[in-house]
């Protein structure tokens, strides 16, 4: 699987009077807005909190993502030992 670091797009809620699902559409740009990974479809991946890329000279690049374990989103799975 291909992982890719981008900005999150925002969404613009769009409504009609003749129907009762909500739906999005991509927003506009925003350099500002926050960075996630996402697969290469562009879904992003669930329970996101931060991303930092860390760079030096000669090194490998490091990227740190913070998610939140939370049971249903991203779950832990052990061996059962």
């Amino acid at each position: 699987m291909k992982l890719i670091l981008k900005r999150l797009i925002p969404g613009i809620e769009v409504t009609s009077l003749d129907s009762e699902c909500r739906h999005y559409v991509p927003g506009r740009r925003d350099h500002q807005a926050p960075f996630a990974l996402h697969t290469e479809d562009g879904a992003v991946l669930p329970s996101q909190l931060s991303t930092t890329l860390h760079s030096e000279p000669g090194q490998p690049v490091r990227l740190t993502v913070v998610f939140t374990v939370d049971g249903n989103n991203l779950a832990v799975e052990g061996d059962g030992l």
